[in-house]
């Protein structure tokens, strides 16, 4: 008994999405998304990385329990998610505040989902407890992408930021971490 098997072709290796932690030059490529997301008003509540030392400096300061992720592929920087001290009075320890934005040529093509995957992994390696979030109620993609990796809606601050003379709602979201809770 023979059978004719059709030779499969060969496909070509994909290119692989890494995810790394930030360099200073990824600086420019940061501010360039993060102007991006403002346009498309998915961001933000607060104007920065607006000059060239802002952006270095605000670089440079995430690092160790605090780190800034990016995703490249073939050099090209995608998006980046960090984490930021969570600004409560007093402070509490163990809680961050994410930030993640995806270049718009790039979204819904799975970059934020390996930089949220990466930037949970970061925080859960430096004993973060809780992560938190906001973003405007409108961004259906990053309510999906919160969703999809365990992330809970807590509350939305009705018209909570003014963006172009509109007021807009802000979804707060957040992230557990149970195995570091002590």
């Amino acid at each position: 008994m023979s059978s004719s098997l059709t030779p499969i072709k060969a496909e070509k290796p994909r290119p692989q999405l890494l995810v790394r932690a930030v360099e200073p030059r990824d600086a420019n490529d940061i501010a360039r998304i993060y102007f991006q997301a403002t346009q498309d008003h998915l961001a933000t509540f607060e104007h920065f990385l607006v000059t060239a030392e802002e952006r270095t400096r605000w670089v440079t300061e995430h690092f160790g329990k605090f780190p800034l992720l990016v995703a490249e592929l073939n050099g090209r920087v995608l998006g980046w998610a960090s984490l930021s001290p969570y600004q409560v009075r007093p402070r509490t320890e163990g809680i961050a505040e994410l930030l993640i934005y995806i270049d718009r040529d790039y979204r819904r093509h799975g970059v934020g989902r390996e930089l949220m995957r990466a930037i949970q992994s970061a925080a859960r390696s430096e004993g973060h407890f809780k992560l938190i979030g906001r973003f405007v109620a409108h961004n259906d993609v990053c309510r999906m992408l919160c969703h999809m990796n365990g992330w809970r809606e807590v509350g939305v601050h009705e018209k909570h930021t003014l963006m172009d003379g509109r007021w807009y709602d802000v979804v707060l979201v957040e992230f557990l971490i149970s195995e570091n809770f002590k």
